[in-house]
């Protein structure tokens, strides 16, 4: 093998082949290549800052739910609460107000009957002759009734 003239012009044009294609070729797509790489890190970075702060905004927003969570159990038991202290009051006054009606019924009611055992006191003799008249057959007049007795009748 010789080496000629043609042998070093291939190797001069192959070396200024190859600093053009470098120049013109590898170096923008090297150029592109790290840019695109700086993007994808700053995108992943930013991605990670972004995960950070979702996940803080996530346990901040967690710790509100269970604040209000709790805030709203609380209500909940003292309106709760309320209500059944409310509800006692109520019953208490109903109950209250049932025994007076009731207590003045009863006394009503006792009123009414001294009236009609007043007004029967006044008519037993005239219900006794009535009686007598009925069961022998002729009207006799009863005589001797003594209040004593009608009154143990009568309230006892």
């Amino acid at each position: 093998m010789e080496f000629n003239g043609t042998f070093l012009a291939s190797i001069v044009s192959f070396l200024v082949f190859v600093f053009l294609m470098n120049k013109i070729l590898y170096a923008p797509m090297e150029k592109i290549v790290a840019e695109r790489q700086k993007f994808i890190d700053d995108n992943l970075n930013n991605a990670d800052e972004n995960y950070k702060k979702a996940d803080e905004l996530n346990s901040e927003r967690e710790e509100k739910l269970l604040g209000a969570k709790n805030e709203a159990r609380t209500r909940y038991t003292n309106t709760v609460d309320g209500f059944k202290n409310k509800k006692s009051d109520i019953v208490q006054k109903a109950q209250d107000k049932s025994k007076e009606e009731l207590s003045i019924a009863y006394s009503d009611l006792e009123n009414i009957s001294n009236e009609a055992k007043e007004g029967l006191k006044g008519r037993m003799n005239e219900l006794a002759n009535d009686i007598a008249e009925k069961i022998l057959g002729y009207r006799s007049e009863v005589q001797g009734v003594d209040n004593d007795t009608v009154n143990r009748i009568l309230y006892h």
